[in-house]
């Protein structure tokens, strides 16, 4: 690849504009010719991407990648500003049920538009808009409740709690967003979120246990509750339904890195089991079927039932 090229991905995080490219000295051959060899995406005109790292993103990375690239071709656009999970991509934020193309809206009072890469919403008051590494963004608070509005609650809770547990806002910041208003049809599915969010569910897994949990008419579980034996430390659980004697845990990938922590895991629960708790695992794979999650956690119910307490 072009070192002038290269040298600008590295200082850009991976993206570049043609446009801007040029006007700093790179030559629009130059630019074609790394398009043409496989070393820039061209995602549309003048958005370009590395093609290293596009190809090693996960679906979240990419979205990310896809957003700052729109945003860096449009620098001098200060009417613009990345809403919903594009901004929160930007943040680091989970994401979890939205689509691919990149949400924006306008703060000048300019009208919005539709396109297959870019969708920009109606004109938002510029007070909501903030700024985080280098680029124009909806805050978070109210970036999650547009997630909530725009693709369901579910997704709106995973970024909110995220949000949240990231200490990137507080549940007072989301009901000022609620209040607000600006949701259209989806101003229930944002008060929902803001009335359901949490900053003690540590993964987007155990936030969308909570949402099916509630959806399911289950009691509303303890989260991250610590369980002792005669004042010694068992463990935290992500779930404890007190009442019942059940524990869930949420099984997501990488939880268990090693196979000492297999071992540690596997004690852990026997000991709960021992003191009378029934321990029931979910999984992604769960998730997709509420009424699965619903049927293991009364089977763990019932199962504690039968048995005595410690």
């Amino acid at each position: 690849m072009d070192a002038e090229i290269s040298a600008w991905l590295a200082v850009h995080d991976g993206v570049a504009s043609a446009g801007r490219m040029a006007r700093a000295g790179i030559s629009a051959a130059a630019t074609a010719q790394a398009v043409r060899s496989g070393h820039l995406i061209r995602l549309r005109r003048d958005v370009l991407v590395d093609a290293v790292r596009w190809a090693a993103a996960p679906v979240w990375e990419r979205h990310r990648l896809r957003a700052r690239a729109i945003m860096h071709g449009r620098e001098d656009d200060t009417g613009l500003a990345l809403s919903h999970h594009s901004a929160l991509s930007v943040l680091g934020v989970p994401l979890y049920g939205v689509d691919d193309r990149v949400h924006a809206v306008r703060i000048d009072g300019r009208r919005g538009h539709s396109g297959s890469l870019l969708r920009v919403h109606a004109p938002l008051d510029a007070r909501w808009v903030t700024e985080q590494h280098g680029v124009r963004v909806v805050k978070p608070a109210r970036a999650a409740l547009q997630v909530a509005a725009a693709f369901g609650v579910q997704a709106g809770l995973v970024s909110a709690d995220g949000c949240l547990r990231m200490n990137l806002c507080t549940r007072e910041d989301l009901a000022a967003a609620l209040s607000a208003g600006g949701y259209g049809h989806g101003l229930e599915r944002a008060r929902r979120v803001t009335e359901h969010a949490r900053d003690n569910s540590e993964s987007a897994g155990e936030s969308r246990c909570r949402w099916i949990f509630h959806l399911m008419g289950l009691p509303e579980p303890e989260l991250q509750a610590g369980i002792t034996d005669s004042g010694q430390f068992v463990g935290r659980v992500d779930f404890l339904f007190r009442e019942q004697r059940t524990v869930v845990e949420f099984d997501g990938l990488g939880k268990y890195d090693a196979r000492e922590d297999l071992i540690k895991e596997k004690k852990r629960e026997d000991w709960l089991r021992s003191l009378g708790y029934t321990v029931v695992r979910l999984t992604w794979a769960d998730l997709a079927h509420p009424e699965r999650v619903r049927a293991k956690v009364l089977a763990g119910f019932a199962l504690a039932q039968r048995q005595p307490a410690s």
